[in-house]
Parts: C-alpha cells; sequence; structure tokens
C-alpha cells in the first residue's frame, strides 16, 4: 500500500516561509504555516511549513530551532523533508545553511542532497554552480550591499565551503540522469555530499523534481517546490471573505526592489508617511503619534523607513545602524497592534526582519495560505482570527504595482 506522502518544509525565516508556502499552493498543496513549533495542532495538510528566524543566528542556535522543528514535523506524519533557504543563498563565512543541511543530512541518513537557490520567475538561476540574479552574478548584483548578509561569492562550492563539512558537486543540465548520480556515490565512497544542479527555466526545474524526489531531504528556494508540493486529494477549500476594508502597509525593507514599489505607490496617489530612525532613537517619535495621523486618513496608508531614500553603504557605516535597525523594527510592529486592535483586517509588511517582528508581536501563530499576490507572496489568514489577512513580502519580491495589489 502506497504511503501518503506529506511534506515538510523547514524555512529560515518568516517571509521565506510565506514564499515556500505559495508554490506549495501554486502545485496543488493544502498548506499550512506555522511561525513556531505549536504546542497543540490537529489541522489536515499536505505540506507544512515551518517559520523560523536562523538566517543570522549563531550556528549553534539555528540547529537548536531546526531540531525542534524536524522532530515536530516528524511527529506529525511528514515522512520527506525540505530546508527552504533564501534564493541569493548567505555568504557568511560562518552562515547556516551548509551547517543546517550537514545536521540534516546526518539525522535523515541520506548519502547526498541538493543545494537549489534558483526561483527563475523572480531571476535567480543557477549555472554550472554560480549564482545568478536578473542575469548578473550574485556578488556584483545589489545583493552584495545586504545589510546583514553582503554576498561576497557567486560560486556556490566556495559559499559553502567554511559552512559545511561536505563537499559540492556541479551537475550540468545535461548531466541530469541515473547515471551521472550512481557515479557520484561511487566518486565520494559513502561519504556525504551535495549537488548544485542548473536550473535557469521551469523545465530544469521539473526536471530536477523528477530526479530527485525520492530522497527524504531536499533543499533550496521555493521555485523547486512547485514541483515537488505533495498533490492534493481532498477540495482545498479558501477561508477568504469579501473583500478588504482596512489595510496598512508597513514597508522596513531597503531593497532596490521595495525602493521602487513605494515610488510606484506615491505616483500612483498613494498616501505615505516616512519614518526618521534617528526621532526613533531619539525617542521623539511614537508609533501612536503616527498611528492617530494614520487613522485620519479616508484611503490606504503605507509607512515606510526612511533608509530607503538613503544611500545604504553610508547607513551601515554609522555606528547606531544596528540599533536603528531594531528600532524601526519594534515601532512597525508597535504600528500593526495598533493597527490590529482598531480593526484594520489586512497588513502588509515588506522585509525579512519587519516581518518577523510584526508576525511576533500580532501573536499569530498558524495560517491558512491563500491566493498569491505576486510569486512567492501569498495572503495569510490566521487561523484563529479567520476575519483578518497579513501579507509579507521579501524585500526583493513583488511587481512594481505590488503594493496596490495587495490592498485591493
Amino acid at each position: 500500500m502506497e504511503t501518503t506522502r506529506k511534506l515538510g518544509v523547514i524555512a529560515d525565516d518568516f517571509t521565506g516561509a510565506s514564499d515556500a508556502a505559495s508554490f506549495l499552493l501554486k502545485g496543488g498543496s493544502r498548506v499550512i504555516m506555522c511561525n513556531e513549533i505549536p504546542k497543540e495542532f490537529d489541522e489536515d495538510f499536505d505540506a507544512l511549513v515551518i517559520a523560523l528566524k536562523i538566517r543570522s543566528v549563531s550556528p549553534k542556535e539555528a540547529i537548536r530551532q531546526v531540531e525542534e522543528a524536524l522532530i515536530f514535523l516528524t511527529k506529525m506524519g511528514c515522512n520527506s523533508f525540505y530546508y527552504k533557504y533564501c534564493s541569493t543563498f548567505d555568504s557568511t563565512p560562518k552562515g547556516n545553511i551548509g551547517v543546517v543541511m550537514d545536521y540534516l543530512v546526518e539525522k535523515l541518513h541520506v548519502s547526498y542532497s541538493v543545494l537549489c537557490p534558483s526561483l527563475p520567475v523572480n531571476g535567480r538561476i543557477v549555472e554550472n554552480g554560480y549564482l545568478y540574479v536578473n542575469g548578473v552574478l550574485l556578488d556584483q548584483s545589489p545583493m552584495k550591499d545586504h545589510p546583514l548578509n553582503p554576498m561576497w561569492d557567486s560560486f556556490i562550492p566556495n559559499l559553502m565551503k567554511p559552512q559545511s563539512k561536505y563537499v559540492c558537486e556541479v551537475l550540468r543540465y545535461n548531466q541530469m540522469d541515473e547515471g551521472n548520480l550512481e557515479k557520484l556515490e561511487k566518486k565520494n565512497k559513502g561519504v556525504p555530499f551535495y549537488i548544485i544542479p542548473d536550473y535557469k527555466t521551469d523545465t530544469d526545474g521539473k526536471n530536477i523534481a523528477a530526479l530527485f524526489e525520492h530522497l527524504p531531504l531536499l533543499s533550496g528556494g521555493s521555485g523547486l517546490l512547485e514541483y515537488l508540493s505533495p498533490k492534493s486529494q481532498k477540495e482545498i477549500v479558501s477561508h477568504e471573505n469579501s473583500s478588504v476594508k482596512k489595510p496598512i502597509i508597513l514597508c522596513g525593507s531597503c531593497s532596490k526592489a521595495t525602493k521602487e514599489q513605494v515610488q510606484f505607490f506615491k505616483e500612483k496617489g498613494g498616501c505615505t508617511i516616512s519614518i526618521d530612525s534617528k526621532k526613533l532613537l531619539e525617542k521623539t517619535l511614537s508609533s501612536k503619534a503616527i498611528f492617530e495621523t494614520v487613522q485620519k486618513q479616508n484611503k490606504p496608508v503605507l509607512v515606510y523607513s526612511n533608509a530607503i531614500e538613503q544611500d545604504m553603504n553610508q547607513l551601515k557605516m554609522n555606528p547606531d545602524f544596528y540599533q536603528a535597525s531594531k528600532a524601526m523594527e519594534s515601532f512597525m510592529s508597535e504600528l500593526s497592534v495598533l493597527a490590529y486592535e482598531s480593526g484594520f483586517d489586512r497588513i502588509v509588511v515588506a522585509g525579512g526582519e519587519t516581518s518577523g517582528a510584526v508576525i511576533k508581536a500580532l501573536g499569530f501563530k498558524s495560517f491558512y495560505i491563500e491566493k498569491n499576490i505576486d510569486p512567492g507572496v501569498p495572503v495569510l489568514r490566521p487561523l484563529d482570527s479567520p476575519k483578518n489577512t497579513v501579507i509579507l513580502k521579501s524585500g526583493n519580491f513583488g511587481s512594481r504595482d505590488f503594493f496596490i495589489k495587495a490592498i485591493q
């Protein structure tokens, strides 16, 4: 008798988790996302996504959280697993992708696994082991200036070397067959290893899924999950209500994509409020005062960090940069709570760190996954507050008109 396949996904941050969930939904799965390990859980699912916050923590702390997630997912009946990390990888020499994958490979007793950070629909592809963003090598793209994870190399084996004890093998598009896999296993003589396949198109993704879906552990960005998603045997029920009545947008991201989205929102007559992090540090600006301004408007408001209007390289040299970033996250999370308590029924958040702070402040634990606004950005509906919706956008995701689509 064939065992029902249930997929457990461990994501390294909140926006990455919702990104993963969106592609699982697109692939035909009933998906539930949790932003912490639930004490009680009896929901039916095809794929269960656990959102951790381990991209920038110590390797020891990352392993602790991943171990808890793996135990929970196994207890819930998951029999295949996926580690979801950013499609622009993580270049920090002491980063966690290699450390976490080594742990999972050993814990699940797999002889090899794959690293697939590609997401072609959003311009992330891998060719001959190199990661490209919109046709530009990763370390030459705007990602090189990421405030927390600056990208110093584009060759994935080089990025993995200081993080992992195991070797990486590059597999070209014309080598995707069982024969070459057998050769790699013989070459590595029983020692675990990682395969980095070419992944430039959706067809590549389908071929990778077909070749490797038998493995109990795979990893990468969200794109591959569409082709790995267990097909639901039951109807996918929508919990969506008729319309969004009171939305608010909270933007802590300073990415190039988000900057263009904020500008487009302004050009289309959207109401915006710029927040100066210096005033937050000086405690001369309060969330309550800004929220009073928000409530006085007769249309949706976008509240954003003024860092988006400044030179990020200059900002990072400021000794107060980290404290200012944390102050902005706290400010946005306070605003989200004020909005929720005042009846705002859709909270849109841009930026991974900001999203994490907001979700923690709101106290929502688990979500139904609804329709996608843009690739990788779904509507999340809290299980314990189904009249409300949350949208978490990774800084680099979404079309120019994303904010307008998100509040409609």
